[in-house]
């Protein structure tokens, strides 16, 4: 079975006559025959009385018809459904960012960049950083979102993945406070220091031994609980076990309530750009605009 055949068949049931149909439908006249005995084959019965002229259709055709008329129309438009949810999609921009910058930073940068160009379509998955380097890499994202220190190894190929500064953040510790407000923990002295430690192998984990190291306090830490989430840590220093190395940005809230207190000097803190990347290889017009804006806002 195929449309074209439906088509012909309505074409035939309207014009009455061979050529005429042939001639509407943009074909032979000798095709157009072989393919309504190509549906009448299909069907099992003739469709036309072929007996008179012009031809009309016969008590099988005639219950056949409506089936056809409503065919045609729900395949057409399903292709137009279909058709406008692929251009849908096309507007859809895919983000993938650090777990903390989706939370603490996306939002509020989505606004800006949604008051420049109007209402927007994006698409946000929080990943780590192996996360978000694979989905830029691999194309299953038009942007990623991640922070960027020169310590720590990210994309080498600018040329393919070109990026650029959208912000910044500060990468500070902070403690829990008692019933008095006070903290828990201190950075001075010579005692152990409970840490929050995100693993050796994420992004935020070896800026955080980088700020550990600026304070002379590696020898002193003494990892207590691991998650790669700032959001998780931030959680547990809250309840009080231990300290946290954090984006300055995710604990912004809590350090003005004084439900937590930073505890680091500024000397101990380490500054991070925060970085839009993109693939040159995936481009539509909604990406480049969003870019430009991004390269200039």
């Amino acid at each position: 079975m195929e449309i074209d055949w439906l088509e012909d068949f309505l074409a035939l049931s309207a014009a009455g006559v061979f050529a005429r149909a042939a001639d509407a439908r943009n074909i032979s006249q000798s095709a157009f025959t072989r393919r309504i005995k190509n549906l009448e084959h299909w069907t099992g019965v003739p469709l036309f009385d072929r007996s008179v002229h012009p031809v009309e259709l016969t008590a099988a055709g005639k219950a056949f018809k409506q089936t056809a008329l409503d065919t045609v129309a729900a395949l057409k438009q399903s292709k137009s459904d279909i058709r406008s949810l692929t251009r849908q999609e096309a507007s859809v921009l895919d983000f993938v960012a650090l777990h903390s910058l989706a939370i603490s930073y996306f939002p509020e940068w989505l606004k800006r960049m949604s008051g420049h160009l109007g209402p927007l379509r994006t698409r946000l998955v929080a990943e780590n950083f192996s996360g978000c380097a694979e989905a830029i890499l691999s194309g299953s994202a038009d942007f990623m979102l991640c922070f960027h220190h020169p310590s720590v190894p990210t994309i080498a190929d600018g040329n393919r993945y070109p990026s650029v500064k959208i912000g910044k953040d500060r990468i500070i510790a902070v403690s829990g406070v008692d019933a008095r407000g006070q903290a828990l923990f201190r950075l001075e002295g010579e005692e152990e220091v409970p840490v929050l430690s995100y693993g050796p192998n994420t992004f935020l984990g070896r800026v955080a031994q980088v700020c550990l190291d600026r304070g002379g306090l590696t020898q002193r830490a003494a990892p207590i609980y691991e998650n790669s989430m700032a959001e998780a840590l931030k959680s547990a220093c809250l309840v009080g076990l231990g300290v946290a190395f954090v984006p300055e940005a995710v604990v912004r809230r809590e350090l003005q309530n004084g439900t937590l207190q930073k505890i680091s000097a500024p000397e101990f803190e380490v500054s991070v750009d925060i970085k839009l990347y993109r693939s040159i290889e995936r481009s539509r017009p909604e990406l480049e605009r969003f870019w430009m804006l991004a390269q200039n806002l």
